[in-house]
């Protein structure tokens, strides 16, 4: 490979201490006065036998300090207004090294990490039980790590404290992303939509969902992603009316669509992006019909996503063009092309199973609306998880009712399902299933589209297609981006 076209990790955007700094100093002054949090790492999963899965940090430890190796913990008490941050890490240890790698140590972490104190990790009993003795509020969450969660309750019992969750301020902190934070989630779009064109343009009759599969992971990994940000979705045909369908294993067909739904993780922040096209290259008419509504639904529900509007206005612009669209292709009834319809609809409905229950006779049909063909949200939060945190209370736990804010970041992601064997559904468009999946950023005076790399309009697709037929007669190299 000419070096001119490989792209390292170094190229991209980075996080820095500077940035992690002003991080744990905004995490302290959210802390009651005189209190000690503790954040802890993920643990490490066993694969088979004595083999692991690839290592992912937990994304507050990852968030506040950047610290990326197993057994750790990160400590931050503001006694007496001052800020003091401890890493709990694993001892060096050359025999371990040799076979898992050069860990970091206390040395380690002080050079390399924001802290003001290291100590290896199997003192973290002794110390923390110190600094429980000296708060008046201790923060901590219990359920992310067994073995750290006996430890600190043995500490805390001896000492008991009010506790509360230290999410509820990471959580918040981490929903709100900085300029440096979306040039990093900019720079996984732009890797991830390099990977969808590839996908498409490599894409034949005959070929395999898991080829597909292969051609996206390895332009990931060649633009120096560090993981898939969520397993693939490589779903031909039928496939793709399975929401989460991770098999992979099925050839593609001609006449087919295939639904690809994947992205790349880099610097710990995920992408997350799904396109729908012909197998062949060509959409059939039925095909065109059904994607172009779901386009002008996605379209509509982007434009809405501004600040000041709410997920749920996102789900609703993209509903009711989806509903509309869905009546005069009579797939629904004009009945229930509203939302206060499909409300009436369902009302009834209920009515309708508990006076069936009642007379012991068999419960009726559910009416045919939107939500049959279309029965997840437009919208999620992203960030450092995929499905990220933003929180809008108890009332509100997935934040769908927050009104979007500069910084907040989520995706447009509506679809249709059609079910081959489904006869509710006209027989042209039965067996087709689409998405499509965008990033969105709030900015100022409106919104990005972070992957806006990905064609998405019928004539692109095709015309990408046609290209990519072309550099399969001629030969191809992995695509890298620039």
């Amino acid at each position: 490979m000419d070096k001119k076209h490989m792209v390292s990790s170094l190229s991209g955007p980075r996080m820095n201490t500077v940035l992690y700094a002003a991080r744990l100093t905004d995490f302290a002054l959210r802390l009651k006065p005189n209190s000690v949090a503790i954040i802890v790492s993920n643990p490490e999963r066993t694969r088979s036998n004595d083999t692991e899965f690839e290592y992912r940090q937990s994304s507050d430890l990852l968030y506040l300090t950047g610290f990326p190796e197993p057994e750790a913990a990160l400590v931050v008490s503001n006694f007496e207004n001052k800020l003091t941050a401890y890493l709990f890490v694993r001892p060096k240890d050359r025999k371990r090294e040799i076979w898992t790698g050069i860990r970091h140590g206390i040395e380690g972490a002080k050079q390399n990490f924001v802290c003001d104190k290291a100590f290896t990790v199997d003192q973290f009993p002794r110390e923390i039980a110190s600094l429980i003795a000296k708060a008046d509020t201790v923060y901590y969450k219990f359920g992310n790590s067994a073995h750290f969660d006996e430890q600190f309750d043995a500490a805390w019992k001896a000492n008991q404290r009010p506790l509360e969750n230290p999410e509820t301020i990471t959580h918040e902190m981490r929903l709100f992303k900085s300029e440096r934070e979306l040039d990093i989630m900019r720079h996984a779009g732009k890797i991830s939509a390099a990977a969808h064109v590839e996908a498409m343009k490599l894409t034949t009759p005959g070929s395999a969902e898991y080829q597909v599969e292969a051609v996206l992971e390895s332009v990931f990994r060649f633009n120096g992603a560090d993981a898939t940000a969520y397993n693939s979705i490589v779903a031909g045909g039928n496939n793709a009316v399975i929401l989460h369908y991770t098999t992979n294993n099925d050839g593609l067909k001609d006449g087919d669509l295939l639904l690809i739904d994947a992205a790349c993780e880099y610097q710990g922040y995920a992408s997350d992006i799904t396109r729908t096209f012909p197998v062949n290259g060509k959409f059939s008419d039925a095909q065109r019909t059904i994607y172009q509504l779901v386009l002008d639904s996605q379209l509509a529900a982007i434009k809405v996503g501004v600040a000041g509007k709410t997920l749920t206005d996102v789900h609703e612009a993209a509903s009711r063009v989806l509903r509309k669209g869905l009546a005069e292709l009579g797939i629904i009834s004009r009945d229930v092309s509203t939302k206060a319809g499909e409300r009436r609809a369902y009302k009834a409905y209920a009515k309708a199973v508990a006076a069936a229950k009642k007379a012991g006779k068999a419960e009726p049909k559910e009416p045919v609306t939107l939500r049959t063909f279309f029965m997840h949200g437009t919208s999620h939060w992203l960030g450092l998880d995929v499905h990220d945190v933003g929180s809008g209370g108890t009332r509100d736990p997935r934040g769908k009712e927050r009104a979007l804010a500069n910084g907040m970041c989520f995706t447009v992601e509506p679809g249709l399902y059609f079910d081959k064997d489904d006869k509710r559904v006209p027989k042209q468009f039965r067996g087709i299933g689409i998405r499509i999946e965008d990033d969105i950023a709030i900015v100022e005076g409106g919104n990005e589209v972070l992957t806006a790399g990905v064609p998405k309009e019928v004539a692109e697709i095709e015309s990408v297609m046609r290209e990519g037929h072309t550099l399969r007669l001629t030969g191809h190299r992995v695509q890298s981006i620039h």
